[in-house]
């Protein structure tokens, strides 16, 4: 993997409100981590959708916390609803 496709997630452009931006300040949640999140969903389709309100729900666990991202796609831009992260392991079937 080039240094390119290892850094692709810092094209992500976001847009964050101040609110969610404080949020992400009081839980530790850098904007690299929601680029991350961003990137591996839209990369792998790995994501969740809500038919009601169109937003989608991504998870990514590069260590020992995964994020979760809420947020939406309005242009060439991904807005950013909420985000949140923990330490729980989930575990898929069939898989360890």
């Amino acid at each position: 993997m080039t240094a390119e496709q290892k850094n692709a997630y810092q094209h992500i452009s976001l847009f964050i409100s101040e609110e969610v931006e404080r949020l992400m300040n009081d839980r530790g949640i850098l904007k690299e981590d929601v680029q991350r999140t961003i990137h591996h969903a839209e990369t792998i389709g790995e994501k969740f959708i809500n038919p009601a309100t169109g937003r989608f729900l991504a998870s990514f666990r590069p260590d020992r916390v995964t994020y979760w991202v809420e947020y939406s796609v309005v242009g060439e831009d991904y807005h950013v609803h909420t985000t949140y992260s923990h330490r729980m392991e989930l575990k898929r079937k069939g898989k360890p």
